[in-house]
């Protein structure tokens, strides 16, 4: 029976299965390799191209309308003051738009050879987005939060540099998936300075699922955008990574926005706060999977998830009437999906 359930649980989720289980010989286990537990079609190397506005081969998708990179994506919407006329304000969905400015010579602005400008949403060829983010009680800009995910398939270590660029503020990290542990952090990239690295060599990973995390702030209401240019391979050149495509190493999201709706109208606007400090859990067939508490922008970012239906709970404080507490949700094929919760001051 005990080894039965290890079989189950592995196909259910086998980045788990690999951090956290053990077999001895007297259990008679008939899985030892690491490869075994790698889906069909994950394809194992030893080079990953991280580029924006590049496909799963490593090839430039060029800029056009609707035109999106698959490899990168948004993790949030963060909340705008005095933009609801703004046609593009409302369009996140998740998805990275490549920036097509009919009048932008190929390699200006923040573009670099070779990649595309990324953008929250499909600005097309539109000369401006004409807002700016909110800012958080720290008074600092909350920013667009894009992830480009990858997979070690199983324990090595890795090599990147990454050349990167954004309107107007943009800082990359490395982020372990399961854990929400943030491995490397970049300095912050302030317009228009000469492109910034962010590198590491011979940095241990064990397997699992990981990100390169942007984080981009608009302070100028007129236009935004990045734009990342580099790979990661293997210290050894051991066919341990892949590309996170048909499931290698599943990191659906959910997204949470948690925010103090002093109005109490449901949505954000003037006098509104993002509330931090607040715990959220999440629960898959009634057990606790994941808590957290947000953070000065109001978010927690639940990476790393399988595919499954889900209980979002927010953990009520005193002092404030909440619009719901739970929420349910259901993750496929590495989705985002974004919770917000308005809290009314009693």
């Amino acid at each position: 029976m005990k080894n039965l359930f290890k079989h189950r649980f592995c196909k259910f989720s086998w980045v788990i299965c690999l951090l956290v289980m053990s077999c001895s010989k007297d259990e008679g286990c008939d899985y030892t390799a690491a490869d075994d537990f790698i889906p069909a079609g994950c394809t194992q190397q030893s080079d990953v191209n991280l580029s924006t506005g590049v496909d799963a081969d490593g090839n430039r998708v060029e800029p056009a309308l609707d035109a999106v990179d698959l490899q990168w994506r948004v993790l949030n919407n963060p909340p705008l003051l005095f933009c609801d006329d703004n046609p593009f304000a409302g369009t996140i969905n998740g998805n990275a738009y490549l920036i097509n400015f009919s009048n932008l010579p190929q390699y200006a602005w923040v573009n670099q050879p070779n990649t595309s400008t990324l953008a929250p949403m499909n600005l097309g060829i539109y000369a401006g987005f004409g807002c700016n983010n909110a800012t958080n009680d720290d008074g600092n800009i909350v920013p667009y939060v894009f992830e480009r995910s990858f997979c070690v398939l199983k324990n090595t270590a890795i090599d990147f540099d990454l050349s990167f660029k954004g309107d107007d503020q943009l800082k990359l990290e490395l982020v372990n998936n399961i854990t929400n542990q943030v491995i490397r952090q970049s300095d912050l990239y302030v317009y228009p300075q000469n492109a910034m690295s962010f590198a590491a060599t011979n940095l241990p990973l064990n397997a699992g699922s990981y990100s390169i995390r942007g984080y981009l702030a608009n302070t100028s209401s007129v236009v935004l955008g990045f734009s990342v240019k580099g790979n990661i391979t293997t210290t050894a050149g051991d066919a341990a990574i892949s590309n996170n495509n048909l499931g290698c190493c599943e990191n659906n999201t959910i997204s949470i926005l948690n925010l103090i709706d002093n109005n109490c109208n449901q949505k954000f606007d003037t006098g509104d706060r993002l509330a931090k400090n607040w715990t959220i859990r999440v629960k898959n067939n009634n057990v606790v999977v994941r808590t957290a508490t947000t953070d000065a922008n109001g978010n927690i970012f639940f990476s790393g998830l399988s595919n499954g239906s889900y209980i979002v709970e927010l953990v009520p404080q005193t002092g404030f009437t909440s619009s719901v507490t739970t929420v349910n949700v259901t993750l496929t094929d590495n989705a985002v999906k974004i919770v917000e919760f308005f809290n009314c001051p009693q």
